[in-house]
């Protein structure tokens, strides 16, 4: 009996990730990622670090999403720590496949904790990448993003590429 179930549910989940259209007009989604980022400074050697982060978008066309960002990152070799809030705009190609490449950019208001102050900024830059859908609710995807600070920011960081995976999580 267990056996039945394991081979039906296998099966299911695999036919489910067949299902055409990953996005539609109309749907908002919930997004939770994380990464590894390399900074370089100014102030001399580079810091590597984990990201976390989370997004609310909505499907303003069958293509275009705009979404509400919230991050965390916390330097590691390092006593920093940067709060972000903020808006990103993707344009997905191919919205109807199960491979959905995705181009955009997002603009962040962001305040970081350096241990012996604190200093407020902005972040910005494109980003790009590719989501997968497993279920017709649940998507997997992975994001690329070249990050320039701006403001106060800018005199402690110079840029940041980031590299994250995530899950995706549809509201229909």
């Amino acid at each position: 009996m267990k056996r039945s179930v394991m081979v039906v549910g296998t099966i299911a989940l695999l036919l489910a990730g067949l299902a055409p259209a990953a996005v539609h007009k109309g749907d908002m989604e919930v997004d939770g990622l994380g990464g590894y980022i390399s900074i370089s400074s100014d102030g001399g050697g580079d810091e590597d670090i984990l990201f976390l982060a989370a997004r609310v978008g909505y499907f303003v066309t069958e293509n275009i999403q705009v979404a509400g960002v919230g991050e965390y990152v916390s330097l590691d070799n390092s006593d920093v720590d940067i709060y972000g809030v903020g808006v990103a705009g993707k344009f997905h190609f191919m919205p109807d496949k199960q491979w959905v490449p995705y181009a955009g950019a997002q603009f962040l208001w962001a305040s970081a904790d350096m241990g012996h102050g604190s200093t407020d900024g902005y972040i910005y830059g494109p980003l790009a990448g590719v989501r997968y859908e497993i279920t017709p609710t649940t998507d997997l995807f992975v994001e690329g993003q070249y990050n320039l600070f701006g403001g106060d920011l800018d005199d402690a960081l110079d840029d940041a590429w980031v590299i994250m995976v995530g899950f995706v999580h549809q509201l229909k």
